[in-house]
């Protein structure tokens, strides 16, 4: 994923866990967010649920990545406020779709 968004130029900032990734939004304001589902400390569905409860992130796009694609991971996924959904493995073209339909890209 770093690989394919720098040769797009994306300016990218990492989490190694839920509670960096809240922690660094907090201080930032990114544009989206590629949210993993399974992450050390807090799951993904739980930190985008805590990330969209905060108003001035409601409306911050958030895309998961996950490698199990269960209809309850979607749908939990859906339900925390996430806006769209990778499973993994994903091709570099699904990846810059998504990204940009979350901007609203063309």
């Amino acid at each position: 994923i770093e690989t394919v968004l720098k040769e797009e130029n994306y300016r990218l900032v990492f989490a190694a866990s839920g509670l960096e990734a809240l922690s660094l939004l907090r201080q930032l304001r990114p544009d989206v967010v590629l949210m993993d589902v399974r992450m050390p400390d807090m799951d993904g569905i739980t930190a985008t649920q805590r990330l969209k409860a905060l108003p001035q992130f409601a409306q911050l796009p958030v895309i998961m990545i996950t490698g199990h694609s269960e209809k309850a991971v979607v749908v939990d996924s859906l339900r925390a406020g996430a806006t769209g959904f990778l499973v993994k493995p994903f091709g570099r073209d699904t990846l810059i779709t998504k990204l940009r339909e979350a901007l609203g890209a063309p």
